[in-house]
């Protein structure tokens, strides 16, 4: 049992991680040195990062980029950290928001507690409230995510029709997409050859090995073992 926990927590974690590879996030943060230092290391974690001097910066690149997560200051010139997050709150209530401040001021740690924060951190900021933070942020993300979990280091994502293959993507045709999701949505049972010849060519005649040639390129892209043959019958994808 403990091992199958075990599997399951690394499996999450692997999650987070891909999660945060493929995401976005707002920095706003006054000092230009402190900025592009905490951006850098942020650029380690993942896909994209956006930094802004003051709020109102802040407020117009998170219009522009559309960021997944934001870390801001609280006091900055123009626009604080309070009533930027209350501008983005207004528009999206979901996005997870840290604080990072200098100050443990009362009235803004009360104002911050109504803005559905992940944390407020006094600076500096350490590794580990950094990883705990950006763990927090991804599993935030994770409830409106459609990563799925296939194997160790390997996930498939429904918004965007690709694979993360050990935090790389992997891009798909049209007919590797409509495959794919059809053994995803049948997971630990047999798809016939004719149901998926029948899905991928529902309007036209299947050529001769068009499907042996998805199989074969899949394959190619993917783990080999992923993709399971059942005779002359079909194929299928194992549950976990």
């Amino acid at each position: 049992m403990d091992k199958i926990n075990k599997k399951k927590a690394t499996a999450m974690e692997e999650s987070y991680r891909a999660i945060l590879k493929n995401s976005s996030l707002l920095l706003v943060e006054d000092d230009k040195r402190v900025g592009e230092s905490f951006a850098k290391v942020l650029r380690l974690y993942l896909k994209e990062v956006f930094l802004a001097h003051d709020g109102e910066e802040g407020f117009r690149l998170y219009k522009e980029k559309n960021p997944d997560i934001l870390i801001t200051d609280v006091r900055m010139p123009k626009l604080n950290g309070i009533e930027l997050i209350k501008k983005i709150r207004r528009e999206n209530s979901k996005i997870p928001i840290i604080i990072t401040s200098a100050y443990s001021d009362q009235d803004y740690l009360l104002e911050a507690i109504k803005l559905s924060l992940i944390e407020y951190i006094i600076k500096p900021m350490k590794e580990e409230d950094l990883k705990r933070v950006l763990k927090e942020s991804a599993k935030q993300l994770s409830n409106s995510s459609n990563l799925f979990f296939i194997q160790e280091g390997l996930f498939y994502d429904y918004k965007n029709k690709i694979f993360i293959r050990n935090g790389k993507k992997v891009t798909l045709t049209k007919k590797e997409i409509e495959l794919v999701e059809l053994l995803l949505l049948n997971r630990g049972n047999l798809v016939t050859k004719e149901k998926i010849e029948n899905t991928l060519y529902s309007y036209e005649e299947a050529p001769p090995s068009a499907l042996k040639n998805i199989i074969f390129k899949l394959r190619k892209k993917l783990p080999n073992d992923i993709i399971k043959t059942y005779g002359k019958l079909g194929y299928f994808i194992e549950k976990e």
